[in-house]
């Protein structure tokens, strides 16, 4: 089944935040975050060690969203306009099954930005993209994104010992899932 076809113009807003379409201009304020020293050694997006090496992976993600693959939004404070993060899902096998993924910059961490943005786009799959299932991994390191995927309704389905790779290593993950008739469940409480 294709995925919906989502304008570039989509614009998404939760409480506090503004989610937007990235652009490559958002480079050099993806770069700052990754390369602080608070930012997590252990997630891929710290191997990015150039301006361009975010421009190339910026650049993926809206090949994925013209593929109908992957939309991923940049997230900003209402307020301010500052950016605070990420949030992206992305197809994966299955018959309507969405990955979930985000990430804070260090300097917006412990304010619930991610909590709100990820439950936005939670609320999105199931709605607009017609997802019977999104998944999520997290390594086990991760406290908060944990707490995040657990606070937003996704189930803790099984443990992966080499959940995804970081500087070549393996590092264990959490993965975690929530059925559409699950979310329904619990959004109409």
């Amino acid at each position: 089944m294709q995925a919906a076809s989502i304008s570039t113009d989509t614009i998404l807003t939760p409480r506090r935040l503004v989610l937007r379409y990235p652009k490559l201009g958002d480079a050099a304020a993806i770069f700052s975050a990754v390369k602080s020293p608070q930012f997590p050694e252990r997630l891929p997006l710290k191997e990015m060690d150039t301006v361009s090496a975010v421009e190339t992976w910026l650049s993926r993600l809206l090949e994925n969203w013209a593929a109908r693959q992957g939309y991923s939004w940049i997230a900003e404070e209402r307020n301010t306009g500052k950016m605070t993060g990420q949030v992206t899902l992305a197809k994966i096998a299955g018959e309507q099954v969405w990955a979930l993924a985000f990430w804070t910059h260090p300097d917006f961490w412990g304010k619930g930005y991610a909590t709100e943005a990820a439950e936005r786009l939670l609320a999105f799959g199931f709605e607009e993209l017609g997802a019977q299932k999104i998944w999520a991994g997290v390594g086990e390191w991760n406290k908060g994104s944990i707490r995040v995927l657990e606070k937003i309704g996704l189930q803790h389905a099984w443990n992966n010992p080499k959940g995804y790779y970081s500087r070549g290593e393996p590092i264990a993950s959490r993965e975690y899932e929530i059925s559409r008739q699950q979310w329904q469940a619990t959004t109409r409480k």
